[in-house]
């Protein structure tokens, strides 16, 4: 294990306090570049986008190929994951990649905002490896001009 100072620490969620995310990533999508496919049992929607982090812990932007892949079964019942790869910097100065893998599900008919979801990571960093890969983020999507912005939480502190 690496004897590192967590950020997280500084950042308390308490019952009605404001808690402050520990990244945003701002991602930009291109409406036309939107696949979209209907059958009997449901839909299917792709959606490529790029875009970029800037934090504390991590510097970046998203590598080509990221897409959130969005199937809506029979009963409405929507399946968001969005799978991308940052390439940036972290904390430290090193060079590194962060790999997200952000899953999220909506209710028949909704569309709300924020929309939750809850990712996961992979990085190259031993610094962000230590802080990020474990289950305990939450996100939040909330709409921006060029797409969304991506709100990362740290729910165990």
């Amino acid at each position: 294990m690496l004897n590192i100072e967590n950020p997280f620490t500084k950042i308390k969620q308490k019952r009605g306090a404001i808690v402050k995310p520990i990244m945003e990533f701002n991602i930009k999508i291109k409406p036309e570049e939107i696949t979209r496919m209907e059958t009997p049992s449901g839909k299917v929607t792709v959606i490529p986008f790029s875009g970029n982090v800037e934090s504390e812990l991590f510097t970046g932007t998203i590598r080509p190929g990221a897409a959130d892949v969005q199937v809506t079964n029979a009963a409405g019942i929507r399946h968001m994951n969005a799978k991308y790869i940052f390439e940036g910097k972290d904390k430290n100065g090193k060079a590194c990649y962060l790999f997200v893998d952000n899953n999220g599900y909506f209710e028949p008919n909704s569309e709300p905002s924020p929309f939750h979801a809850y990712p996961t990571f992979m990085s190259d960093s031993p610094f962000l490896a230590e802080l990020l890969e474990r289950s305990s983020f939450r996100a939040e999507g909330h709409p921006a001009k060029e797409g969304v912005t991506i709100k990362i939480f740290n729910v165990l502190n």
